[in-house]
């Protein structure tokens, strides 16, 4: 048995959780078109053929290049030292960025023995004859020489990937039980899940601002009840989230308790509540 911790880096909206999703074959993390919608490091499991990786997802990072060494020394690489290889996420289809020499620098003086692969997403964005002259361009910009050329949304690519990480995993005794997938509480999962749905509703700056809490979860052996609290600190903003005569609030409800209910395979009962902080 091989078992090693993947750790994802890169720029925001470089599709990290896209990829993990892809990886684990449901989804398990948050994906939003929305800058920065991926907050905490999430942790999940994937066990195949012989071996377990544990990919850790993290926020992006890289938006800026002032304070650089800074902005890698928050929660985005604050496991880099218990990682076995980690996974530097960009998008091939865009120009590549003006730091990204500091930012495989910084990274190669963060690193000991860690490996570290240049993951180029996106391939379904660009011409197929255009994938070879866009590795050579990375690989002399960065120096590195493990590129993976893939499609984290059609999954093209992500199998050659994990056996060939497979490589570089160490021997040892699996971690987790074949039924650990996601590990993080249940309580953030939902809520998370939630605020993903907030974002794709809700434009400017209200999915930031808002917070949402997993107050209550009720099991049985057919159905899950969950009960949500969403904070917010204007009143302006708490009327947007509830849309006319509830409508907003509801469509969020809605596709929030869908994707649970998919995840958890049984039916979902979802109470949603819309409170101002200063009503508390």
């Amino acid at each position: 048995m091989k078992s090693g911790d993947i750790l994802l880096i890169g720029p925001t909206n470089s599709g990290k959780s896209t990829l993990l999703n892809q990886i684990i074959g449901k989804r398990v993390t948050l994906v939003s078109r929305k800058k920065q919608s991926t907050t905490f490091n999430q942790k999940v499991v994937k066990k195949f053929s012989e071996a377990e990786i544990i990919l850790h997802d993290t926020p992006g990072i890289f938006s800026s290049t002032k304070k650089l060494s800074n902005r890698m020394s928050d929660s985005a690489i604050s496991e880099i030292e218990t990682a076995t290889i980690v996974y530097l996420v960009l998008d091939i289809s865009k120009k590549i960025e003006p730091s990204l020499k500091k930012i495989t620098r910084t990274l190669n003086e963060k690193v000991d023995k860690q490996k570290i692969f240049l993951i180029l997403n996106k391939t379904d964005k660009i011409n197929k004859d255009k994938i070879i002259l866009k590795i050579k361009e990375y690989k002399d910009q960065t120096n590195l020489e493990d590129i993976f050329p893939i499609s984290a949304l059609n999954g093209e690519g992500i199998n050659y990937l994990l056996e060939f990480t497979k490589n570089y995993l160490p021997k040892g005794k699996q971690k987790y039980s074949k039924k650990k997938i996601v590990l993080l509480k249940k309580e953030l999962f939902y809520s998370e899940v939630t605020r993903e749905k907030i974002y794709n509703n809700i434009h400017k700056e209200i999915p930031y601002l808002c917070k949402i809490h997993t107050e209550g979860i009720k099991k049985t052996r057919d159905e899950i009840t969950i009960h949500q609290r969403i904070s917010i600190n204007k009143k302006s903003h708490k009327n947007i989230l509830i849309g006319k005569k509830g409508s907003t609030l509801k469509e969020i409800g809605s596709q929030a308790r869908k994707e649970i209910a998919k995840f958890e395979n049984k039916k979902i009962n979802l109470f949603l509540f819309v409170k101002l902080e200063s009503e508390r």
